[in-house]
């Protein structure tokens, strides 16, 4: 697509000399289109990230990575030498706020106990950038030296990325699936484990399913010390008894949840399948349900959306996204379609398709009661949920299984990510004083939420990147990098 499509500039566009005191390399300048201090955007179909319902014939006036004003273009007044973007009624919404999110997808190895992880330092943060997600917070490292690093290249402009928020390595008891993590066997080793990573620079943490009790009380109180927050993916603990030690945030929804597994022990596992087992039994509207929940809401619980990666186990899934296909390299895009192609042979509706639609409704359900619910990809499972797009699809099922309105899943995977993460005063609306995190989409996804798939550029801290370059530069390499 060319510019003159879509943009009409002043004459002074190429003379501006760059705002940004970042010195962008020539790898990631391949990618910029804009770069100048002051920009109008006119025109616009303006989604703010609130909820509210979109108001065309806005203006929106960014400078120096900031948000200057916002409102009527009847009343909006052009800085003099100011870059003007004339949207002529396309959308302009806040960059995506994504809270489950992973520089790697895992597979099983069926030789032995472990999950199989390899980083994608190239192709993840590039498709998370071009899909629209301007802020992510990597829900737990398994190179995390790696991930400072890529921050740290991100951040200096010498890699295209987003803004990454990173989780440390995860907290696990006295047993793990991943053979990167160290095994907690104490309560004071996990108090130690939290310290030292916060050392290393970690601003979340997320504890994992072969936590105990006591295990993750002592992760916790050692992240709130240092005022920082933990989320976790638990098995062995219940949802009811982590709110109660003053978790911050869970993740998967409650696909994750022990709580109503039969027989199930404290400070045990439950029995393989009994929690997705409970889960499609559960009697959503029950007093006992409504009381959990509560429970939830009033302990400031906050919960983490992951429908995309769940959804690949369903029968009921979708055929795959040809350009995500596109963008796996051979050996993965062959792994994903066997999987794919055995799980959708089974007769649904099967113990886990009706677990998929009972957590939906406790989401929603939790949403309503007054819970924050945010949204993540999590691109894991049998690795067809990649980044980018399946940050995508991750807020089209908070529409389609959830039953959303399109901008209330904007404002899940925007203002409320942002609240989350307690970054709410800077990002996640579009208001004046935030950062510049925009982007310019060629629908209207308030009345349709597939229309997120037309980004056309990502503005991040008022940096604007084409996002189908972004996107065709990874093509065949998810894989390999």
């Amino acid at each position: 697509m060319k510019k003159t499509l879509l943009f009409l500039t002043v004459t002074c566009f190429l003379a501006t000399p760059a705002f940004s005191q970042i010195k962008f390399s020539d790898e990631t300048k391949k990618y910029i289109e804009y770069n100048q201090p002051v920009t109008v955007f006119k025109n616009v179909l303006l989604i703010d990230g609130k909820g509210n319902a979109a108001k065309p014939h806005q203006t929106v006036i960014i400078s120096h990575g900031k948000i200057d004003w916002v409102g009527d273009d009847a009343k909006a007044v052009t800085p003099q030498g100011a870059n003007i973007i004339d949207l002529n009624g396309k959308t302009l919404m806040p960059g995506l706020v994504m809270l489950h999110e992973h520089m790697y997808i895992s597979a099983p190895d069926i030789s032995t106990r472990y999950l199989h992880l390899k980083e994608f330092l190239y192709s993840f943060p590039r498709l998370y950038l071009a899909a629209g997600a301007t802020t992510i917070r990597t829900c737990g490292s398994v190179e995390p030296y790696s991930d400072i690093r890529i921050k740290k290249d991100i951040d200096l402009g010498v890699l295209p990325g987003p803004n990454m928020e990173l989780t440390a390595p995860y907290i696990e008891g006295k047993s793990t699936r991943f053979s990167q993590m160290k095994e907690n066997k104490t309560p004071a080793e996990a108090a130690a484990f939290v310290n030292h990573w916060a050392d290393q620079g970690f601003t979340s943490f997320k504890a994992y399913m072969g936590v105990d009790q006591p295990t993750l009380k002592a992760a916790i109180d050692a992240a709130h010390k240092r005022q920082l927050k933990i989320t976790g993916h638990l098995d062995m603990v219940t949802y009811k008894e982590a709110a109660a030690l003053g978790m911050d945030n869970l993740e998967h929804g409650f696909m994750a949840s022990s709580d109503f597994a039969a027989g199930k022990k404290e400070n045990e596992p439950p029995a393989a399948g009994s929690s997705y087992k409970a889960l499609s039994e559960l009697d959503i509207n029950s007093d006992s349900v409504k009381q959990f929940i509560r429970f939830l809401i009033d302990k400031k619980m906050s919960i983490t959306s992951s429908l995309a990666v769940f959804e690949g186990n369903t029968t009921t899934q979708p055929q795959p996204n040809q350009e995500a296909l596109q963008a796996m390299s051979p050996d993965t895009r062959d792994f994903y379609l066997q999987r794919l192609a055995a799980i959708k042979s089974a007769k649904g509706p099967t113990v886990y398709d009706k677990a998929f639609t009972n957590n939906s409704k406790l989401e929603k359900m939790f949403y309503d009661m007054g819970g924050l619910l945010s949204v993540g990809t999590d691109p894991t499972g049998n690795g067809g949920t990649l980044a980018g797009y399946g940050n995508w699809r991750a807020i089209e099922l908070l529409v389609e299984a959830d039953g959303f309105t399109a901008l209330e899943a904007i404002k899940i995977a925007t203002m409320n990510g942002s609240i989350a993460l307690g970054f709410d005063k800077s990002i996640g609306t579009i208001e004046a004083g935030k950062a510049a995190d925009l982007l310019i989409i060629d629908g209207d996804p308030s009345k349709n939420i597939s229309d997120l798939r037309k980004v056309q550029y990502v503005f991040k801290n008022g940096i604007g990147y084409n996002s189908k370059k972004l996107f065709e530069s990874v093509k065949g390499k998810v894989g390999f990098n």
